[in-house]
């Protein structure tokens, strides 16, 4: 990202051209840190987005049409007062800096006010100042105690942002450029910190563009040093003339997720997206980081309570399966009462064991442990009693050690689809770990959880419609809700992955629908990137839930199986896969 001030500019730059006099209709406070003022301008809506994110500050046009948060902040309440009903007179950026201030003529019986974006990574913010200048408020405040050259508070007089001590680019002459970098390089900075540190409205990402346009090729004499500096000038000049002159054209680096005023030469080999419109290319961009970071960010919390629930399983298998290998013991404790009653007469009082001749094995001799305050008889039916009650527990134990397996799978295969999921899917999945109790949600995160399954339709071949599942609760839907008793399901053997189902065909399918079919099974599943998978498949009528309830968890019968290759590329460019 480089929201720098050469974008500041251009974005002013369109501001001026598309909204000048445009009238503010409504004010809305989508997120914390970010306003939205919707403005009518020339026929159109527009949308003019401030954001003073500490990871996405930046000001643009949007088309986002976002709901306010229900309870908006009192400076939200505040630009609501000063702004709705008046108007955008217009929009100024210092020079080199990545500040915008507009200017509103507002409502009637109210002064003039700015509302000045501070756009700068952490330190950004958003405020509004009379025609006194004074502060009215802010979305972050800052007391003197704070920031002893710049408070941010109600009554205090706007402070501009401090002046860095660097060259200015468009006045800047060769011979102070020079002893300006030149000392910085002799403290063994690099060439592109040296400038960066050296020229004002430079960000990181540009100084190393001027620097790799300025080729400098293994130089190591005074001379050659000069030279590089020198078409470092004279790039740096270049650009900000450029700039000046309207003759940038940003462009958006997806692969990179980056962007610039300009074509990246040191960057040639990305796909670089040229935009008209500066707005454009920071509408889309910042939306589908958000959403990435957004998806990155539930994804992690997802992993997170899977993970802690699956250690908790993990931990409650072993004790279980110890408890198991001591019910094991079970008959060992009714021979020891056979073996007391046989030989009762040859058991000591007083004594904590006995060892006596084995029932079954004459020529061996077992120990048999003994309460030394209880006689014979009562030692014999303790044994008798701890027979009986470890056989129960037997078969209690190995029906919870069945379920304890059945959700240490569930859990993997959770982790898995958690992995390979995103947008409505994940959404889908937090709700399945929600209504399982994995996930604690607030009450109104909980309302919003009610939309329906949303699995991936596809056409085969012949135009029949094919159903792909990507987590539980669509696996689930399209197996027991919107497929027919006839349709065919396809799941691959004995790995995660989606249930799939075929419509509208006969069973057994055609040749085609069935390997198409089934090579969306093989590649919606763990298998992915292998060269053949067995995919069994059956009519819906014979598969069923497993007992327990978890979702998209079944049993089936009367499959057969059929053997594809998810990695067909053929196929995959059939579906539009990657």
């Amino acid at each position: 990202m480089a929201f720098d001030a050469l974008i500041m500019k251009m974005v002013t730059d369109e501001l001026n051209d598309q909204l000048t006099g445009a009238a503010v209709q409504r004010v809305y406070e989508p997120a914390d840190n970010e306003i939205i003022l919707h403005l009518y301008s020339k026929g159109s809506q527009p949308g003019l987005l401030i954001s003073v994110h500490p990871n996405y500050a930046r000001i643009h046009l949007t088309e986002q049409r976002q709901q306010s948060k229900a309870k908006p902040s009192p400076f939200c309440m505040l630009l609501r007062k000063y702004l709705l009903g008046g108007r955008a007179v217009s929009f100024a950026s210092p020079p080199l800096e990545r500040i915008l201030e507009i200017a509103f003529h507002p409502p009637e019986g109210l002064p003039p006010v700015k509302l000045i974006a501070e756009i700068m990574g952490r330190r950004s913010n958003l405020i509004l100042i009379d025609n006194q200048n004074l502060i009215l408020g802010a979305v972050k405040t800052v007391s003197w105690d704070k920031n002893p050259l710049r408070a941010i508070m109600p009554g205090e007089k706007y402070r501009s942002v401090p002046a860095q001590d660097k060259l200015d680019p468009l006045k800047m002459g060769l011979e102070d450029f020079r002893i300006t970098i030149e000392d910085k390089l002799k403290n063994g900075k690099k060439p592109e910190k040296a400038l960066l540190e050296s020229v004002s409205g430079i960000s990181p990402l540009i100084a190393r563009e001027l620097c790799h346009r300025s080729s400098r090729d293994n130089c190591c004499s005074q001379k050659t040093e000069q030279a590089f500096l020198e078409q470092i000038y004279e790039q740096t000049k270049e650009m900000f003339k450029r700039s000046e002159n309207h003759q940038l054209q940003p462009v958006l680096l997806p692969g990179k997720k980056v962007y610039a005023a300009f074509p990246l030469k040191h960057l040639e080999k990305e796909k670089q997206i040229p935009f008209e419109k500066t707005s454009a290319l920071l509408d889309q961009f910042y939306s589908n980081l958000i959403k990435a970071d957004r998806e990155n960010q539930l994804r992690e919390r997802l992993t997170g309570a899977v993970q802690k629930r699956l250690k908790g399983l993990e931990k409650k298998q072993g004790q279980q399966e110890k408890e198991l290998a001591e019910a094991g013991n079970a008959p060992l404790h009714r021979l020891y009462g056979e073996q007391l009653l046989t030989y009762q007469h040859q058991v000591p009082r007083g004594e904590t064991s006995v060892t006596l001749p084995h029932l079954y094995e004459p020529d061996q001799k077992i120990t048999v442990p003994l309460d030394p305050s209880r006689p014979v008889n009562a030692n014999a039916q303790d044994h008798f009693h701890r027979y009986q009650k470890a056989k129960k527990g037997q078969e209690k134990i190995k029906k919870q050690l069945r379920k304890t397996r059945s959700e240490l799978e569930y859990c993997r295969g959770l982790l898995y689809t958690i992995e390979n999921s995103g947008g409505e899917s994940l959404e889908e999945v937090r709700q399945e770990m929600v209504e399982a109790g994995y996930l604690r949600v607030k009450n109104k995160e909980r309302r919003t959880m009610d939309s329906a399954p949303q699995p991936l339709k596809f056409k085969t071949s012949a135009g029949h419609t094919v159903l792909v599942g990507r987590n539980n609760r669509q696996n689930d839907y399209i197996t027991f809700k919107a497929a027919a008793r006839r349709d065919t399901w396809f799941h691959v053997r004995a790995l995660p992955g989606g249930h799939v189902v075929l419509k509208e065909a006969p069973f057994p399918p055609p040749e085609e629908d069935l390997e198409e079919a089934a090579f969306l099974a093989a590649y919606f599943s763990k298998g992915r990137e292998s060269s053949a998978l067995a995919v069994d498949y059956t009519e819906i009528r014979h598969v069923r839930r497993r007992p327990g309830g978890k979702p998209g968890f079944v049993f089936y019968e009367n499959f057969e199986t059929i053997t594809v290759n998810p990695s067909d590329r053929e196929l995959r460019q059939r579906f539009q896969l990657q």
